[in-house]
């Protein structure tokens, strides 16, 4: 595991000793993922900085952004929750979460309850759990923990031993990332592997370094189900033609 990824752990179990039980009620019902997903495969990402990018921007009003998101054909939105190495918070999953009318995911690095009753509090619909910084007694504690309060679960795996470890745990969807943990380098044609392996029946989210229609498109042919874009769309002015670039990659799959 990269150095980095186990600064960011570190940080976390030190950041959940502080995190307080939360007097606010969630105020909006729990939306269902896969049926958006299904009719607008993207899940867009609103990220202001990555340790792998450095800031990538930081300028972006939030209501905006994801409601221009929405507009122009996302099935659900990730926000980013971590605030020392994403600029992220509660406060802007909350914010993203009442002015949608689609599901939105928790990104976060969630090694204990309490951040799944934030992220349950500030009305996400789906939350991440990430295979590398989890025992497999983790992952069934939290992905079961998640599920009692009726979150969807993204389940991300980077390696086939991870989808071995975990092929056998009931979630919704299983991600696919297509960046080594190792080095933190994208390597696309690997995570094409890995999805091709997996079981058909599952839900499979491609994550990171997509860009183009021909990146959806490979995709898609290798078993893809949904696709978690972020940078690409964090980086583009004009939202309209993003979104009609990353659909065209739809156009020669059958």
């Amino acid at each position: 595991m990269h150095s980095k990824l186990l600064e960011i752990v570190e940080y976390k179990r030190e950041q959940v000793k502080n995190l307080k039980p939360l007097s606010r009620q969630r105020d909006k019902n729990i939306l269902n993922a896969i049926n958006s997903l299904s009719k607008k495969p993207f899940i867009a990402e609103f990220k202001q900085a990555s340790p792998s990018a450095g800031v990538i921007n930081d300028k972006l009003d939030i209501v905006d952004q994801v409601k221009g998101y929405e507009k122009y054909g996302a099935g659900m939105v990730s926000v980013l929750t971590d605030d020392r190495y994403f600029f992220g918070s509660f406060e802007n999953l909350y914010t993203a979460s009442r002015n949608l009318t689609i599901p939105t995911l928790c990104k976060e690095f969630i090694i204990s309850d309490v951040q799944i009753d934030y992220a349950y509090q500030h009305g996400a619909d789906v939350i991440l759990l990430i295979a590398a910084i989890l025992t497999d007694e983790e992952l069934q504690r939290l992905s079961e923990y998640g599920k009692r309060l009726g979150l969807s679960i993204l389940l991300e795996i980077h390696t086939l031993q991870e989808y071995e470890r975990v092929k056998d745990l009931y979630v919704d969807m299983i991600g696919v990332n297509s960046r080594d943990l190792n080095t933190f380098k994208i390597d696309k044609d690997n995570a094409k592997e890995i999805i091709k392996a997996i079981d058909r029946n599952r839900f499979i989210v491609a994550e990171s370094g997509m860009e183009s229609a021909k990146d959806i498109e490979d995709f898609r042919k290798a078993g893809a189900d949904a696709f978690l874009i972020g940078t690409f769309l964090m980086k583009k002015n004009d939202l309209k033609s993003a979104f009609e670039e990353l659909y065209r990659g739809f156009i020669n799959v059958c």
